[in-house]
């Protein structure tokens, strides 16, 4: 006959009915578990779920905690009769829906057979059968009216019935189970929020008193204390670019641990929009995340993720950033009353670190403001002198004219003796009135170009002026032996212009170029050519090319930007007055690398009307 049809035929067994010897075991179990410390409480379970299953002569009996998500246990304690299947550890909603709702009510699951089990059961009653279950009690753990747990009592080898009394008393049994475990998570509990707190405050007191340059390395050692207290595989710290960017600013890992660079929006987007909106993100398992968070998983994935838990961060009521921790190899449960207190962690840190580039930014500040008023004390000196040229040129004038007027009476004296030797010196001062006239031309221009005047727009020659420029600008390129070449179009046609602020721009160019080749090799080239021509029939332009250093790739508008400088002494304000006087004639100044290398500024200026017409 079939084992099947034996059992059928038979009449059900019952469980052993000795209650009073099971009475006194849960005495014993009672009076035990309620006096231990909780270190021992895990060894002390398992020797009672061992003695229970052999008072009642069962296969196995099963204690499981559930998960907070309500949705799968964790296996606190179990035994099994030697040669009969192993309990299956982490058993899902998805494999016995039925009969974790049924718990989740708090009510038992009974049944003597699968064949007791209603349609609705069909998924339970299917994974019962393949796990060799005949039959089975399993009693929810309730402590302060809450689920958090089953005791299961499963009979493999035979059907058995279980009468109203023994599940009383398995009731019993489980109430007894889930007030020692309770007790022992709450005495562990507060024992590790406490070493908590003292862990806290001793990285608060630390970061408090640090200076700025010492903050990254202790957010880093308290990152690691962190990690390690928690039994945590990494812990990080993010910044908010944006609501849609993200970065790890800091971050602990274990040994051999992928490290989380390269990670942000673009392949955490669900999470980090969650951390961006001001939510809690806490996944005992990675198979938690919805359907649309696909990328963050295979992210996860990569980085080994097995739990994590992360919380936005707020300074001024702004989330700026975020606090991550995750376990590598088992999962763990984030309970609401660990949350707050990861997230004060978290703050702390961030505080630090805002405080770090609070002080930094005010130390750039500072440092720019002081770079601003030598600036300006230089441009007062610059004034100054300005202001004093016109007398200095006139003061130099009147020896230059008197020298001039000498010679030129000398000579005149030498003519009239008419000596034949003094045909020499005649020649010689010939040259010293030369020379005293060239001077005193350029004293005039120089006079003319410092002294104030009056903006004055007139038709003039564009040639003219970059000519006169280039005889005061020539003297400092001949000094660090430029060779200057000037290139001038065929009828050019005039400008409407004011001459002297021009002459300003052509000198100011001529000069940079000349200081830039200044610091050039010995054998190196130092050409600089100028060139003058007709742009379009609209407007003609200047351009000034050097065989230079050059300049950054990515300067060629920040050149212009006033205080801007590639000289350490130098000022940071001519080339932006260059383009503000070009601009104000209606004109474009630009800059850009030359070819093979230097620099070229051209700017542009507008032809006459009768130019135009």
């Amino acid at each position: 006959m079939a084992m099947t049809e034996r059992l059928e035929a038979a009449p059900l067994p019952a469980a052993p009915t000795d209650l009073p010897r099971f009475e006194r075991l849960l005495i014993h179990l009672s009076t035990r578990l309620i006096s231990l410390q909780p270190d021992d409480v895990d060894a002390a379970i398992d020797a009672a779920v061992r003695s229970i299953a052999e008072t009642l002569d069962i296969d196995r009996c099963t204690l499981q905690r559930l998960h907070a998500d309500k949705v799968s246990f964790t296996r606190v304690s179990s035994w099994t009769r030697p040669g009969c299947r192993p309990a299956i550890v982490g058993e899902h909603v998805k494999v016995y829906p039925w009969a974790m709702a049924m718990l989740n009510r708090g009510e038992s699951v009974v049944f003597s057979s699968t064949e007791e089990l209603p349609p609705e059961a069909a998924v339970d009653k299917a994974s019962f059968e393949s796990n060799g279950a005949q039959s089975i009690v399993a009693v929810p753990l309730v402590v302060a009216g809450a689920v958090f747990g089953s005791l299961n009592f499963l009979s493999m080898s035979v059907r058995r019935a279980w009468p109203d009394a023994l599940i009383g008393r398995m009731r019993l049994v489980a109430e007894i189970f889930g007030n020692a475990i309770a007790r022992k998570h709450a005495q562990q509990e507060l024992e590790q929020m406490l070493a908590f707190e003292q862990m806290l405050a001793e990285i608060t007191a630390t970061l408090v008193s640090l200076p700025s340059g010492e903050v990254d390395g202790a957010i880093e050692a308290g990152l690691e204390r962190t990690a390690r207290f928690l039994q945590m595989g990494r812990a990080a710290l993010w910044t908010f670019a944006d609501r849609q960017s993200m970065r790890p600013t800091h971050f602990w890992l274990t040994e051999g641990a992928p490290t989380p660079i390269g990670v942000g929006a673009h392949n955490l987007p669900w999470i980090v929009r969650q951390l961006s909106e001001g939510n809690v993100v806490r996944l005992r398992q990675l198979d938690e995340l919805p359907p649309e968070a696909h990328l963050d998983m295979t992210t996860l994935r990569a980085l080994r993720t097995v739990s994590m838990l992360a919380v936005p961060l707020r300074i001024g009521g702004m989330v700026v950033g975020a606090f991550s921790l995750a376990t590598l190899s088992a999962d763990r449960e984030w309970s609401d009353a660990f949350v707050p207190r990861v997230r004060l962690l978290g703050e702390v840190f961030a505080t630090a670190l805002g405080r770090k580039e609070s002080e930094h930014r005010l130390s750039e500040a500072q440092a720019e403001a002081a770079q601003h008023r030598e600036r300006l004390a230089h441009l007062v000196r610059l004034h100054t002198v300005g202001e004093m040229s016109a007398g200095i040129a006139h003061e130099i004038n009147q020896p230059l004219v008197a020298i001039e007027n000498y010679a030129l009476a000398a000579h005149r004296h030498a003519a009239a003796i008419g000596h034949p030797e003094l045909a020499k010196v005649a020649e010689l001062l010939d040259k010293i009135v030369a020379q005293s006239s060239r001077a005193g031309e350029v004293m005039r221009k120089l006079r003319t170009m410092v002294r104030r005047h009056e903006f004055e727009m007139k038709r003039v020659a564009l040639e003219n002026i970059v000519r006169e420029s280039l005889q005061f600008a020539a003297m400092e390129g001949h000094l660090h032996d430029v060779e200057i070449h000037l290139q001038l179009g065929d009828g050019l046609p005039d400008v409407i212009a004011d001459e002297i602020q021009i002459q300003q721009v052509v000198v100011n160019l001529v000069r940079n170029a000349s200081d830039a080749m200044a610091g050039l090799a010995a054998t190196a080239p130092r050409r600089l050519s100028i060139d003058v021509g007709i742009a379009d029939e609209l407007t003609l332009f200047v351009r000034v090319a050097d065989s230079g250093p050059g300049f950054a790739a990515g300067d060629s508008d920040r050149i212009f930007e006033p205080f801007f400088s590639t000289k350490s002494a130098g000022l940071g304000v001519g080339l932006s007055l260059c383009r503000t006087i070009v601009e104000a004639h209606g004109g474009r100044l630009t800059a850009r690398i030359g070819d093979p290398g230097g620099a070229v500024f051209e700017f542009t200026l507008p032809c006459t009307d009768e130019a135009n017409g």
